[in-house]
Formats: C-alpha cells, structure tokens, sequence
C-alpha cells in the first residue's frame, strides 16, 4: 500500500507526491502530522494555524472523492514524528511513502529521523521538490560554490527551467469516492483551541479550491500590469496568494505555468516576466536557506555582522510593533500588518529597514514579529527578507541601502490613501503634508512625532558596519571577500 505524507503541500492537484502514489497502487492512503507544540517553537501565527487547519478540513473531502483516506495524528512536535509514523506504516501495511521535500533545519532532522524508524520496515521513501520550481542544490557558480548574488542566480535559474520545467501530470480518473476523513475531529478540535479574531479571518479563504480561482483572477486581471503598479500599496495589484504558496493549497508550478501562458500575450509579457522573478526570488531564499544552516539556527548570513552592537531599546521596538514611529508610511504598514496578518511586499522591505537601520534593532526581533502575525509566515522567505533589509542577508549592496520613509511614501503613496486607510489621524492631511505630518503638529494632534531622525542614518550605519567588517577581518585574519563570480 502507497501512503502520502502531507505537509505544507494541502492540495490535490499539481502534487507530484499524490499522483505518483496513485499511479503506482490501486489503494493509496494520507496521512498529516499536526505538531502544535513545534507551531509554538516556530511563533506560527495564529492566523496562519487557522488557515491550515481550515485548508486541511477542505483537503480531506477532496482526497475522500479520489478515494484515499486521510489520517491526522496528534504528533505534538517533531520529536513525535518519527515514532507515530513508524508505528502507522506498521499497522498499516505501507510499503512505500511518497512526499514532497523541506527544508528548513528542523525539518530536514525531522525527515532523517522517520526515515531511520522507517528503514527497519523496509519502506521506499521518495520524495519531490514541489514546493520549489529549482532544487536548492541544483544551481551553482562557476566554482562550485552556491549562488549568494540574486542576479546571477536568477540568470542561471531561467535558463534551468527553461530546459527541465514539466508540469505535474494530471491525477489518475478518480475512483469511487469511497474514502474518510478519518482525521476530521483531531482538526475541528484543534479549530476550538485556536482563537482568531473574525477581523482577521474575514480577509482569507483558505483551501486549494480559492486559491486556484484567485490565480486565475490575478492571471486575467493583474498580471499584465504587474510591474507597473506593484509598489503601489493602496492598488490591488499584486498576487495575495502568498498564504496559498506558502502553506501549499497552491503550487509555485501552477503559478510559472500560468505567468508563461501570459508570456505569449505581447501586452502581459513585462508583468508576466516580473512576476516569475519573484517565483524565482522565493527558490533563492529557499536555496540560501538548505546551503547556509546558520540562517535556520539564528544566525546572519554575513556573519561579520554578528559584531554590530545594537540597540535594545524596548521602547522603540513597541513604538514600532504598534505603529507609532511617526513615520506614516511605517506606521500604516505595521497597522495593516496586525489587522489582517498580511503586508505589502514593498513595506515590508520599508518597515524592516527601518527597525534594523533607523531604530538600530536587531533584525531578529521583526523577524520574530512578522512570524507572530503573518498568514504567509515562510521561513525562508521571511528569513530572506529580513537579513536583505538589514544588510546581514544576500544584498549585494549591503549597508548602503538605507531607504528613506518619507521618500517612500511619497514615491509610493503619494495621494496617501494606503496612510489614511490604516492611520485615521492623518486622514484629513493634504497630499503633501500626510508624509512628514510634523511639519504641521496642530493639524495632527493625536499622532506622535518621529521617535528617531532620519538625517544620519546612513552615515551612522555605514560606520557601524565598516567597523564590524574591519573588527571581522581581523580576527580571522583574511582578507575581504571578493565579489562572487557566477
């Protein structure tokens, strides 16, 4: 008997994994390891439990209608992994377990611990890379070394998957929908545990199902203009199906297949291409994240950065978790962050650079942060984003980047509507004096002034940094790294 292991892949169609062991074995059976302890370890947010459980309530009736059984087993955490699925292969007669690959650390000693308590039972194991569109080994320079230069790894990654992209072929007919859900109360009773606010669940709809009808929405709709008006926060012109790719209910191969029917409209063409780039953006933090272990115990990528002395100052860590920096553009991002468990790409990159190289905080704290509230809370992606904004990640221009909030909003909201939705006391403040409101305190009142000047930011960061790199060097005696060579 077939069995597949269901993990961040909560879907029935473009699941390599699925229609493998459907291919193989008329009887073929699932099961799902819910670990709410490790949710805890890893600050999952309750937002985001509360759309994979949901998503899985839907996985389970769709994998019923092809006949297959889904079973959900109470793991706790990790460590229970290992010893629950030894014993269910056994009472269940499996002979070969069929999954999609992850990669993060504790995954990854996860997936070697069941395979040693699987090896006794002489179960085949076999795995799939569907939760990239390029393995995280697959790619390397010219010297054999990983790719830590986005530009160059995208270059090498369009021209992989333009000689070895296939898609995921359709499931076998269904057979008669005989199977059960035999997980469902183990599910609906971890739903009762969980409180989410309706505010926040009201802007999501998990499952495959949604997700799949949002591709298609964004795909006619948005594509075309992608590149043209995704920095613009207040426009609905980006995907939103972060949530879905993350927890799997979507594939990132249904998302290339869909951007490269695009690619054959001339008009969608630029928007198309832009889109892919991010679908490229997510395997390299991906690839990062399996050839550099540091990033998943803690650590920063570039790690002379571990020298920088930052601030630790409560204060400014609540201001900004609160969205009370009096920087508008800051504050609206962090407030639309807690009210919906979501933000725009673009402030994300705005609000991590400004706790890390305007409030001098350790990059950790937002990381952790963004992990508590988001939907889509990605380690990889996270992770990526977070060292990029604070100069210890892949930017191949490090500590020079320090984006100006007032110069963003202005760019990037300049009418102020993402402000006004998400900061009421700004409302009624003109287009131009919404972005620097303390210029005029008294027509803003009930909004606090910027707790820290922008004017020196980059010089005191450029110094911090060049000293952290220059104290680095010499301790370990070796000269700056050259540029990476692709």
């Amino acid at each position: 008997m077939n069995l597949v292991w269901y993990r961040n892949d909560l879907r029935v169609h473009g699941h390599r994994a699925l229609q493998q062991a459907l291919e193989q074995d008329e009887t073929v059976i699932a099961v799902y390891c819910l670990c709410e302890q490790q949710w805890d370890t890893h600050e999952v947010a309750p937002l985001r439990r509360w759309y994979v459980l949901q998503s899985l309530l839907e996985l389970g009736e769709a994998l019923a209608d092809r006949g297959v059984d889904l079973h959900v087993l109470d793991a706790g955490d990790f460590a229970a992994v290992p010893a629950l699925m030894a014993d269910f292969v056994g009472e269940h007669g499996i002979d070969r377990l069929f999954c999609s690959r992850e990669y993060p650390l504790n995954e990854l000693n996860r997936d070697r611990a069941v395979a040693q308590a699987l090896e006794p039972q002489g179960v085949k194991i076999t795995g799939f890379d569907d939760s990239v569109l390029v393995p995280p080994r697959t790619l390397n320079t010219g010297k054999g070394t990983p790719y830590t230069v986005f530009s160059a790894y995208k270059k090498r990654w369009d021209v992989w998957l333009d000689g070895h992209f296939e898609p995921v072929a359709p499931l076998p007919a269904a057979r008669a929908a005989n199977g059960r859900f035999v997980g469902k109360g183990v599910v609906e009773s971890a739903l009762k545990k969980l409180t989410v606010a309706d505010t926040l669940t009201r802007h999501w709809q998990p499952g495959e199902a949604a997700a799949l009808k949002q591709l298609d929405h964004f795909a006619e709709h948005h594509l075309a203009g992608y590149r043209k008006h995704r920095d613009f926060p207040a426009e609905p012109a980006t995907s939103g199906l972060s949530a879905a790719l993350s927890a799997g209910t979507l594939s990132p191969a249904s998302c290339y297949r869909a951007a490269t029917r695009a690619m054959a409209d001339a008009g969608a063409r630029d928007g198309a291409a832009c889109w892919i780039g991010e679908l490229a953006w997510r395997d390299f933090y991906r690839q990062i994240m399996a050839r550099f272990p540091r990033v998943s115990r803690g650590g920063a990528f570039r790690p002379e950065t571990e020298l920088l002395q930052w601030s630790r100052d409560p204060d400014l860590f609540q201001a900004w978790c609160e969205g009370r920096t009096g920087y508008p553009l800051v504050d609206a991002a962090m407030r639309q962050l807690v009210a919906t468990g979501w933000m725009h790409n673009r402030l994300r990159m705005v609000t991590a650079m400004f706790l890390s190289k305007h409030l001098w905080l350790d990059w950790r704290l937002g990381e952790s942060f963004f992990m508590q509230h988001l939907i889509d809370g990605d380690f990889a992606a996270n992770n990526g984003g977070w060292q990029w904004s604070a100069s210890s990640g892949t930017d191949a221009v490090p500590y020079f980047r320090v984006f100006n909030p007032v110069r963003q909003s202005q760019r990037f909201d300049a009418q102020g509507q993402f402000i006004a939705r998400w900061v009421p006391e700004l409302r009624e403040l003109d287009n131009k004096t919404v972005h620097e409101p303390w210029k005029q305190p008294l027509l803003a009142p009930d909004y606090p002034p910027p707790v820290v000047p922008h004017a020196g930011v980059r010089e005191r960061v450029t110094e911090a940094f060049k000293a952290a790199k220059a104290q680095y060097d010499d301790s370990h005696h070796s000269p700056t790294s050259k540029k990476e060579q692709a």
